[in-house]
């Protein structure tokens, strides 16, 4: 989606746009910030205006979407209805979305960071203590195959080769990257660098607490899926088979009356969506070690 954003087609298109869109950068503040650690390469105003354009554009096709058959059909009561009632919400709902995805692609660039951290991080302490110098250390991981961990380490070499001291350098990754495990790796690299000390035993430690980390994370995850895999069990097997048998038995004491069809069917519906939901949920959850 970033690229999409960043499109020179939808700059122009959306410049329409950008006097309000300057206005409603005020409202969110930390989109800016969002927009830089989730790799999009905008600023605020023009991004919202790209998201103005874009929810127009749904707007525009949706109206076109429900009048047409409504014209068809000799409904256009019903499609009036529609596009002044629910619309609005789904336009509203929609600019939103793409208002916030920022910040969630950043969380989701964060935990593709972290998965691969640990084995980059080791990978840099075998170089550093076999004697090779940590810019050339950094420079190997960033074309390591590490994923976004890569990437990020590349931000690193590209400001080094364009004149920045590898310090300095090792900061700036720290203030925009948005794993909180990398931005600490960074930060004692450049205490260690200040101070002098081995680098080699630096990165060992690092090393040591991420992995550390990584295991009380697991185990913490362990715990609660006890705990919802309990809550699983009670609300799709046990509520539903208790809940229409004690339904089936008041329908015989009444003739009928309470039960039917159509409950089956309502229960039936709920299992399905608790289902999918509970099963995303729980992968949510999930650490990526």
């Amino acid at each position: 989606m970033a690229s999409a954003f960043e499109s020179q087609k939808l700059a122009k298109v959306s410049e329409p746009f950008e006097g309000i869109a300057h206005r409603l950068s005020a409202v969110f503040p930390n989109l800016g910030w969002n927009l830089k650690q989730g790799g999009y390469g905008v600023s605020p105003a023009a991004y919202i205006a790209r998201v103005l354009y874009m929810t127009a554009s749904l707007f525009i096709g949706i109206v076109g979407a429900i009048m047409l058959p409504a014209l068809l059909l000799d409904k256009m009561s019903e499609g009036i209805v529609l596009i002044t009632t629910i619309l609005p919400v789904v336009t509203v709902l929609l600019f939103l979305y793409f208002v916030f995805m920022p910040g969630m692609m950043a969380k989701k660039r964060a935990r593709k960071i972290d998965k691969d951290l640990g084995f980059a991080l080791k990978d840099l302490q075998i170089q550093v203590s076999a004697g090779i110098p940590l810019f050339d250390g950094i420079v190997n991981i960033s074309a390591g195959g590490y994923g976004e961990c890569s990437r990020e380490i590349r931000g690193i070499v590209h400001d080094v080769e364009s004149g920045k001291s590898l310090i300095r350098s090792l900061e700036g990754c720290g203030l925009a990257t948005t794993s909180e495990y990398l931005r600490r790796v960074m930060w004692q690299l450049v205490n260690a660098l200040h101070a002098g000390s081995d680098v080699s035993l630096a990165l060992q430690a690092i090393s040591k607490d991420l992995e550390i980390e990584r295991r009380t994370r697991i185990k913490a995850y362990a715990q609660e899926l006890n705990m919802w895999g309990l809550i699983y069990m009670l609300a799709a097997v046990v509520l539903p088979s208790m809940g229409v048998t004690l339904m089936v038995i008041l329908s015989s004491f009444l003739g009928g009356e309470v039960i039917g069809e159509t409950l089956f069917w309502m229960v039936l519906a709920f299992l399905v969506f608790f289902q999918v939901f509970f099963i995303q949920f729980v992968k949510s959850k999930r650490p990526d070690v």
